[in-house]
């Protein structure tokens, strides 16, 4: 039973390898390729020069495109965690200084004018406005990490590591699934992107047809932002998981650490204990320092003018859109 399960985890890991990485490098190198190919010319042209050709030159060709996919893939695997940081909005601190705040007070106005049950999972409380991100999946994600905390004084970053390996097979088969379209998604918005502005900027500079670069830049740049919504959606649903594996598996913690809690503790007051402990190396019998709420938003003033506040899709928006006609206007053939 435990090598049946051990291959079954090992057959959906590398399903997630295939969803995660290769199949979108593939479908980055295939048009990439296909943006090469047609830059100077058609593409009948270059189905004609490839039946011309020698077949040292296309297996030189061959050669040169799996090396390519498999570097596309070796880079979009291994930077799967950083891609979702730039996502979720971790830019450091010229980047929060800078299009960070723009995104933190648009998304703050927009949760202090949103109803609760909608905002729900996909913003932070109210209450804690100095926890919103800059981006709506930054948010969603943020909300999720907040949920441990608010409700039962479970700091997830200390917490998480100690409780995943206590996850049954299916939940973290469920968990794994939902992480793994997230990252897909992702790692797909994130090439589209590459290929819009690189492909577009190639096409430019050769004096390509203004329709296909107009088809490359905003083609790409609308692929992307499908892209992206589809992670929010599921950023929202692994977030999901990551509360229910809160709610209903953070007994197995304490049972496996000995420290059970009893019908008269406060479960609430063990946890912020036990996070203590693990954080600073306050021991438990210590009483742990109450968690204290970040200050309420202030409202706005009565009678005051709306604030413009664009998001930053919408400024990309214009951005690529002032970038199309730009290059239209100043190349193309």
């Amino acid at each position: 039973m435990f090598s049946a399960t051990l291959g079954e985890i090992a057959v959906v890991a590398g399903r997630r390898s295939v969803r995660g990485a290769l199949l979108p490098s593939v479908v980055f190198c295939c048009l990439a390729g296909l943006v090469l190919a047609t830059g100077r010319g058609s593409a009948h042209g270059a189905l004609q020069a490839w039946r011309q050709g020698s077949w040292e030159s296309k297996v030189l060709v061959v050669a040169g495109f799996v090396l390519a996919l498999v570097c596309v893939a070796t880079v979009l695997g291994s930077a799967q965690t950083s891609l979702l940081r730039l996502a979720a909005g971790h830019w450091g601190p010229l980047g929060n200084r800078t299009l960070g705040r723009l995104g933190r007070g648009h998304h703050r106005r927009l949760v202090r004018r949103s109803d609760d049950a909608l905002a729900h999972d996909r913003y932070p409380p109210r209450t804690r406005p100095n926890e919103i991100m800059p981006t709506r999946l930054g948010n969603a994600l943020k909300a999720a990490e907040l949920y441990p905390r608010l409700r039962y004084g479970i700091d997830a970053a200390l917490v998480w590591p100690r409780l995943h390996p206590l996850l049954p097979d299916t939940f973290l088969i469920m968990l794994g699934a939902a992480r793994t379209g997230l990252a897909a998604l992702l790692g797909s918005a994130f090439l589209s992107a590459i290929l819009a502005v690189g492909g577009g900027g190639y096409l430019w500079a050769v004096r390509a047809s203004t329709p296909l670069f107009l088809l490359c830049l905003w083609g790409g740049a609308l692929v992307a932002w499908i892209c992206y919504r589809g992670a929010l959606l599921r950023a929202v649903t692994y977030g999901q998981h990551l509360r229910v594996a809160f709610d209903l598996y953070r007994g197995h913690l304490l049972e496996a650490l000995g420290r059970p809690v009893g019908d008269g503790d406060d479960e609430r007051v063990h946890w912020e204990r036990l996070c203590l402990f693990w954080h600073r190396g306050v021991l438990p019998h210590h009483v742990a320092a109450p968690d204290r709420p970040a200050p309420a938003p202030a409202p706005d003033p009565d009678g005051a003018p709306p604030v413009f506040s664009p998001s930053l899709s919408t400024l990309a928006a214009a951005v690529l859109a002032a970038a199309g006609v730009a290059g239209a206007l100043t190349g193309g053939g």
